[in-house]
């Protein structure tokens, strides 16, 4: 059994002795830091992302002999100061990448609302859309089905060759709405199925069966025929 004699960087007792020098894993630090005080001189890379800036401040106080090891923990430190400064000023220029994102595609929405307007004069909205208090605004940048079912006609003919100002649209989809026909289809004379083409067929076959030609007049029988 081995001895309870190892510590940790704090100083606190550990029994595995793989756990010598290394982060604390009691319920005060939970495995996340170690004091200032306990430090090595050259921190591990896990210590060094986790320290926090006062931390590093007075560890670079610390290190401040001429060896050639406090020379390396020196330069260790000031290289994860400029490390998290850069990467600050990252998350700041993504920030404001992202802010002019949004204004370019304000602008862009409050463009098209603007043009829609004047070309249909005012009348964005048909009778279920009006009765219903639907948002323009929010019609012209929504689901395509709810601008079919709420839009004027003048506005789907507007936007039939414009594109509606969605999110699909700023990654470069193709949002116009493309017009569809009500009309009811119709049936085609002589496919395969038709009534007329069935009963045709039908008289192939019996004058198949009976060794005559196909008749082309009514096989019904005539008034006289029927008097007789």
């Amino acid at each position: 059994m081995a001895r309870y004699n190892i510590r940790d960087l704090i100083g606190h007792f550990v029994a595995p002795r793989s756990a010598e020098g290394k982060m604390c894993p009691h319920a005060c630090c939970r495995n996340r830091r170690v004091h200032p005080a306990n430090m090595p001189v050259i921190l591990p890379s896990r210590l060094l992302r986790r320290a926090s800036d006062d931390d590093l401040a007075a560890h670079y106080d610390r290190v401040q002999g001429g060896s050639y090891r406090e020379e390396r923990a020196r330069a260790q430190v000031l290289h994860e100061m400029q490390r998290r400064d850069d990467e600050a000023r990252g998350r700041g220029g993504q920030v404001a990448a992202r802010y002019s994102r949004q204004l370019e595609q304000a602008d862009a929405v409050e463009a098209s609302y603007i043009a829609a307007e004047n070309a249909t004069r005012g009348n964005m909205l048909n009778k279920k859309g009006r009765a219903r208090d639907i948002n323009p605004r929010a019609l012209l940048t929504g689901r395509e089905a709810d601008f079919r079912r709420y839009a004027s006609d003048e506005l789907m003919k507007y936007y039939q060759t414009h594109h509606r100002p969605t999110a699909a649209s700023f990654r470069g989809a193709d949002t116009r709405v493309a017009p569809r026909s009500t009309e009811p289809k119709r049936r085609q004379y002589g496919v395969r199925g038709h009534p007329s083409l069935a009963a045709a067929r039908r008289r192939e076959r019996q004058a198949a069966l009976s060794g005559g030609r196909p008749s082309t007049t009514s096989s019904r029988p005539t008034r006289s025929a029927a008097r007789a």
